[in-house]
């Protein structure tokens, strides 16, 4: 009967366990979450002055961070960021600067309050420049 039960409860930790599922409640400002996919550790990471701090690789952010506004244009969010990567420091890439509806960001828009995932990328053809693309 031991083995049943440990069984049972094995069963069912696991099924929790492998649940992606959050419960979130619902979001009065832009939540996002930030994932590394540059290839390196980022190390100091601030977005649009909040401190996400050190991101190993091919870690997301445990946390969700605030944003009373945050824009996007053509899949890109509008940030200004900085961190290390590989001992050098990194900025925001061209295609995530702007302010929307400027001229730097014409097509922008705003994002809706909810729960985001960016992924953090490394610019092609910008030396020591991150992107930061929309995937929620």
């Amino acid at each position: 009967m031991r083995i049943f039960q440990s069984i049972v409860l094995l069963a069912v930790l696991t099924l929790f366990a492998c649940s992606k599922s959050e419960d979130l409640p619902a979001a009065d400002a832009v939540l996002v979450k930030f994932e590394n996919k540059t290839g390196a550790d980022v190390e100091d990471l601030t977005v649009s002055r909040v401190e996400v701090g050190d991101l190993k690789k091919g870690q997301t952010s445990p946390e969700y961070y605030r944003y009373e506004e945050l824009g996007q244009q053509y899949g890109y969010a509008l940030v200004e960021a900085v961190g290390t990567v590989n001992g050098k420091r990194h900025f925001t890439g061209a295609n995530c600067q702007g302010i929307c509806g400027t001229d730097s960001a014409p097509n922008g828009t705003w994002l809706e309050p909810g729960y985001y995932k960016l992924e953090i990328i490394i610019a092609k053809g910008e030396p020591n420049a991150m992107e930061f693309k929309v995937l929620d």
